[in-house]
């Protein structure tokens, strides 16, 4: 009998945004952080204000309710737009105007910090946005009722102070979410009243509740999630995280429990509509997975198939269920509902992450029904295409620069296709970028080096605009000079940087192609030569910025100091984004290493079942012969035009035509 292939793992799913508990979690530091504190940045920006009305180059004019409300207008249309930098200076210059201030606990003062604490969490810069989003929690009147606004201050219809305050609620667990910074994301939520509307406190208490898991307290977080009511956006995550630590724990029942009322198809008729959004369903699709491994693990195999089946067809996690509820019929031995299933997932036409397995399980389900030419030239072909396919994998994963490449493709949902690799088709990279399971702290890697490098090139812009307009302000009648005398050591460290990123780059190439050994030494003497000037060119740039830097609150004293600033930040970034670099690498290496060794192990399970598909046809003809000397004919000789090889020299044939003979017939019921 055919061993079964590897199923699925009976671990429920993770969570939407699962990610590994940390061992221990870091306490945040009281002391402010001068890049990020809202006292220093408001400083800065009203000492360049001063500095510009001093020169009559700016406005003191006071403000007023209507241009701010217009102010903040148009940066949300620039952040609904993309244009995120535009927007954060827009109203970083409007919040930070001494002439604000009066103005900042009325609703479009209120508006106008949140919308900046949102632009700057869009953009990645986090800190600053909790610290722009803390300041609307700790503004007076931030928690009135949101069906009494103030008497003082009449606001719009269907506004109040509190919903600033609950919508900066929201933000903060999103960001705490999204950087797994738990006990900072709770010290930012302190400020929230115990008697909060019900949506607020689920936030609180969603947030809780995973700092508890990643924290390992699970009897805390599920008290945490237990209270997480229908009414908040993070029901069905809560619900469903319950379920996943009650099945770790062995509490089967519970779990499935927990697990059917976030599945139930009659869910979203009694869901209020504004949290049946897309997550509500991507948790929908983990609960009804986790109910079929739930099932499948517990041996009830015709109810995994029925969660199975709940899945829609439009779900990310089609090929999924459909996969997984094949290996629960093959376990239970019913292998024509496991073809059926099959084929229905070779039917989407798409590649995904189960295409190589549940070709396995297709040639065993021909092993076990003792179809065994089948299922060998099913194997014959598994081998034909996945060989050169781990090969091919093994070639993107020699060349680091290919393989982020690929990953980055893959994680992003882009056609793999567009990445060029010598030797390797189009199809091969998308089977790869499909096959490929890539660790939750890939994408988290992935992001913040994202984040990193467009935080860089904003800063080259910025240093760029600051040496402008100080060039502006040197030349009379405030011109810039066409051509520059006296060279920018900025521009000449830059310039040198990026000549040995290309030496780096041509040395890998180079590597890859095993070149000659001589080529290779040169290109890493001019690597080693242009290391020295990058060395010299930035010592040059900090003397420069050393005796450039001055105090004052003059415009040019400002920009100066600015200057140095961002060439101090400049450097902080490069090695910041090199640390990324080097983890996101790793990661990628031990993904496409996952590959090579899931791929290997499949490969040798192919030749395992030629091997058995071989010894099956042998047992099969030995069986026709012990039957044939028994006078047994086999099952495909009756009726069959070969009838005759069969038979003994005294023996005669006669093939069955039918309940009734021709000459049988009698009158005219035959002409």
């Amino acid at each position: 009998m055919a061993q079964p292939p590897a199923k699925a793992t009976s671990t429920p799913a993770p969570p939407l945004t699962a990610a590994p508990a940390p061992p221990a979690t870091p306490t945040p530091t009281t002391a402010p952080d001068p890049a990020n504190d809202p006292a220093l940045r408001a400083s800065g920006i009203r000492a360049y204000h001063a500095a510009l009305v001093a020169r009559r180059l700016g406005s003191d004019a006071p403000l007023n309710l209507d241009e701010i409300s217009t102010r903040v207008a148009e940066a949300e249309q620039l952040v609904s737009t993309g244009r995120l930098d535009e927007a954060i200076a827009r109203l970083t210059e409007l919040v930070e105007q001494p002439s604000f201030q009066p103005f900042e606990e009325d609703e479009a003062g209120r508006a106008a910090v949140y919308v900046l604490g949102d632009a700057l969490a869009s953009a990645g810069a986090f800190e600053p946005a909790r610290a722009e989003l803390r300041r609307v929690l700790a503004m007076r009147g931030a928690w009135d009722s949101l069906s009494a606004p103030s008497a003082a201050r009449p606001m719009g219809p269907g506004t109040s102070s509190g919903a600033w305050a609950q919508r900066a609620v929201r933000r903060l667990v999103d960001i705490g979410l999204e950087t797994e910074r738990w006990q900072q994301a709770l010290v930012d939520l302190q400020g929230v009243p115990p008697n909060a509307r019900e949506q607020t406190q689920g936030e609180v208490l969603y947030l809780t509740g995973r700092a508890q898991e990643a924290a390992g307290n699970p009897d805390a977080a599920l008290a945490a999630y237990a209270q997480v009511t229908q009414a908040s956006r993070w029901w069905s995550q809560a619900t469903y995280l319950r379920g996943l630590i009650n099945v770790e724990r062995g509490n089967w029942k519970e779990g499935e429990d927990l697990f059917c009322k976030v599945a139930d198809p009659k869910r979203q008729d009694r869901t209020t509509p504004v949290f049946a959004d897309e997550r509500f369903f991507a948790v929908r699709d983990l609960a009804r997975l986790a109910l079929g491994r739930v099932a499948h693990e517990a041996g009830r195999f015709d109810d995994a198939r029925y969660y199975y089946y709940l899945v829609p067809r439009d779900s990310d996690r089609l090929a999924e269920a459909l996969y997984e509820a094949a290996t629960s019929r093959y376990e239970k031995k019913d292998y024509q509902g496991a073809r059926e299933l099959l084929d229905d997932l070779k039917a989407l036409q798409i590649h995904h992450r189960y295409e190589d397995e549940a070709w396995i399980l297709d040639a065993y389900i021909d092993l076990a029904q003792c179809k065994f030419p089948e299922a060998d030239r099913k194997l014959v072909e598994f081998l034909a295409r996945y060989e050169p396919l781990r090969d091919a994998a093994r070639r993107v994963s020699s060349d680091v620069h290919l393989t982020e490449a690929l990953l980055r493709a893959a994680h992003a949902g882009q056609d793999a296709a567009s990445t060029d690799v010598g030797g390797v088709s189009s199809d091969a990279l998308r089977a790869i970028a499909a096959l490929v399971r890539l660790d939750p702290e890939y994408g988290r890697a992935a992001r913040r080096r994202a984040v990193a490098d467009r935080e860089a090139s904003g800063l080259r812009l910025t240093m760029g605009a600051l040496a402008d307009v100080q060039r502006s302000l040197a030349t009379n009648g405030g011109v810039r000079p066409a051509a520059d005398e006296v060279s920018d050591p900025q521009e000449h460290a830059q310039e040198v940087k990026d000549a040995l990123e290309s030496v780096k780059r041509q040395i890998t190439e180079a590597e890859a192609a095993h070149a000659a050994p001589d080529q290779i030494a040169s290109l890493r003497d001019e690597a080693k030569k242009l290391d020295l000037r990058l060395a010299f060119a930035n010592g040059q740039q900090q003397a420069s910025e050393s005796a450039a830097a001055a105090t004052g609150g003059d415009l040019p004293d400002l920009l100066r100091a600015d200057a140095a600033t961002a060439s101090a930040l400049s450097v902080q970034l490069d090695n910041a984004r090199a640390a990324l670099a080097a983890a996101e690498g790793s990661l990628a290496r031990d993904a496409m290493h996952r590959l090579d060794l899931r791929l290997s192990r499949l490969l040798r399970r192919a030749r395992l079942g030629r091997i058995e598909s071989v010894l099956g046809r042998k047992r099969a003809l030995e069986v026709e012969i012990e039957a044939l000397n028994a006078g047994v004919l086999p099952a495909d000789a009756v009726d069959n035009l070969d009838a005759a090889r069969y038979l003994k020299d005294n023996e005669e044939y006669w093939p069955f035509e039918g309940d009734d003979w021709p000459d049988e017939f009698v009158g005219s019921e035959v002409k």
